[in-house]
């Protein structure tokens, strides 16, 4: 059982005091925040994130009667799809095979079907999400490979190089640090991209220092933007005391020469 399981369920008024204190501030929310990327980043869970086999469950769960998440929520294109995508799409061919990883109702599956692009890979942990897919998106659906399960498993099983661009949306700081391995992954079965949004803020769930994991396996950032909007920081790097709020699209290239 992870430290914060073991808090959570023993002495569950201690762990909301513990919250409470580090959340009622932004002085302490911050340092709170700094310290779980440290530890995030290394393979630790955080003392106030959730443990890995409930975070499983809560995405798994999605659109379930008394779920915390409904998959509709994810089947709305909104500018951050649109965004995610800007810096990559002029490199990329529509032949292009792609994975996204954590896919959910489809929109950003359904956006590159609706771009053009036909070889399209999505995996996810919600099968009411992937229901939802179908309906709401029957084309992108029927012209993509979708895989229902757990991604930090599904990732070991592709090939090396076997897609040319890997990318999430909203994903990666949902998964456990005991996972990291899917960085290594990621980078292993892509043959030019990843490209990544995050929430990389977040201090209820897995911040980590992306740059640096990704970087740890080979690959170099070419692009970094934090999106504009009322839910979004100022472009900055961690040492922004505002950090905790912004969501940041960063793309990752195998080789310089293919941007």
């Amino acid at each position: 059982m992870s430290i914060s399981g073991t808090i959570k369920g023993a002495a569950l008024p201690f762990y909301k005091w513990i919250y409470d204190a580090v959340m009622g501030n932004k002085e302490s929310r911050y340092l709170y925040y700094r310290l779980a990327v440290f530890l995030s980043t290394r393979g630790i869970a955080p003392l106030l994130a959730p443990s890995a086999s409930s975070v499983k469950e809560r995405w798994r769960r999605q659109g379930q009667d008394s779920a915390a998440d409904n998959p509709a929520t994810y089947a709305v294109e909104d500018a951050s799809v649109r965004e995610l995508f800007r810096d990559v799409f002029p490199c990329l061919g529509k032949d292009s095979r792609i994975l996204e990883i954590g896919c959910n109702a489809g929109r950003s599956l359904n956006y590159l079907y609706k771009n053009g692009f036909r070889n399209l890979t999505g995996v996810e942990i919600g099968p009411e999400a992937v229901e939802l897919m179908k309906t709401a998106f029957p084309e992108a659906y029927r012209g993509s490979t979708i895989i229902v399960g757990d991604a930090s498993d599904a990732v070991k099983r592709f090939k090396e190089g076997e897609f040319d661009l890997v990318f999430c949306h909203s994903v990666l700081v949902n998964i456990h640090p005991r996972y990291n391995h899917i960085f290594r992954d990621m980078a292993r079965i892509s043959r030019k991209f990843v490209l990544i949004l995050e929430n990389e803020g977040s201090c209820t769930a897995y911040p980590r220092d992306f740059k640096r994991l990704f970087e740890k396996e080979g690959l170099k950032m070419v692009a970094f933007r934090v999106l504009a909007g009322a839910d979004a920081a100022i472009p900055a790097p961690f040492e922004d005391r505002h950090i905790y709020v912004n969501n940041t699209i960063r793309l990752f290239v195998k080789d310089k020469s293919s941007f």
